[in-house]
């Protein structure tokens, strides 16, 4: 699954705290973004599933399903769950429902997700969701401290040519001009940050092992 934002129709921005009514949209998000937007993100495995009424309806609308989580590790929302025992999610997948396939069910993943009503985390097909092992070494270095750092720095993807920077404090995220995807260098290696001059640009992250420093990349 890449790295994906999701665009909600206001009807269902709404629906997350009641219905869901229409479908959602979405679109390319880095990961640093996607870290950055999340109330909490995690890494975990998938140990059980049910059907929850969340909202006492008697009509079948509205399920959702509740995954039953063994947290293995939080990178963000301490104060928000500090233990995370169940996510949420739609049960339809036509209305942005999450449901990992038979052949990952027993995978670690690492899981981005929303707060909600009640303090249920919700996550959706649109949330980062990625399998542990397909993670980058300069993506688990972003998660373990770049990201977080970083979070005033703003990723702008570039679907065509020209673009142009808004603000100094920006990069310009071209993996998809390249390729058939998002998921490329400058998603799997870099991270958007300070300068220490009010301004943001690419910079590659190294793991511990290698070379230390971070080397700098103009933004395109």
């Amino acid at each position: 699954m890449s790295p994906q934002w999701c665009v909600f129709f206001s009807s269902v921005l709404v629906a997350l705290f009641g219905g869901l009514t229409e479908a959602c949209s979405c679109g390319p998000q880095h990961p640093q973004t996607a870290f950055c937007n999340s109330d909490v993100v995690i890494r975990g495995k998938i140990v059980g599933s049910e059907e929850a009424n969340l909202e006492n309806r008697t009509d079948g609308t509205g399920m959702w399903l509740r995954y039953e989580i063994k947290q293995t590790k939080m990178f963000k929302g301490f104060e928000s769950v500090p233990d995370v025992q169940y996510l949420y999610t739609p049960h339809d997948g036509g209305l942005c429902g999450f449901e990992p396939s038979d052949a990952t069910k027993q995978t670690e993943f690492l899981f981005s997700g929303m707060v909600t009503a009640g303090g249920r985390l919700t996550v959706t097909v649109c949330s980062f969701i990625q399998p542990w092992k397909k993670l980058s070494p300069a993506q688990r270095k972003g998660l373990m401290h770049t990201y977080k750092h970083n979070c005033d720095c703003r990723i702008t993807p570039c679907n065509s040519i020209p673009c142009e920077l808004s603000t100094e404090a920006e990069c310009l995220w071209t993996d998809g001009l390249f390729s058939r995807g998002w998921d490329h260098v400058q998603a799997r290696q870099y991270a958007c940050v300070h300068q220490g001059d009010g301004t943001c640009s690419w910079a590659v992250q190294k793991p511990a092992q290698q070379a230390s420093g971070l080397h700098g990349a103009s933004n395109q």
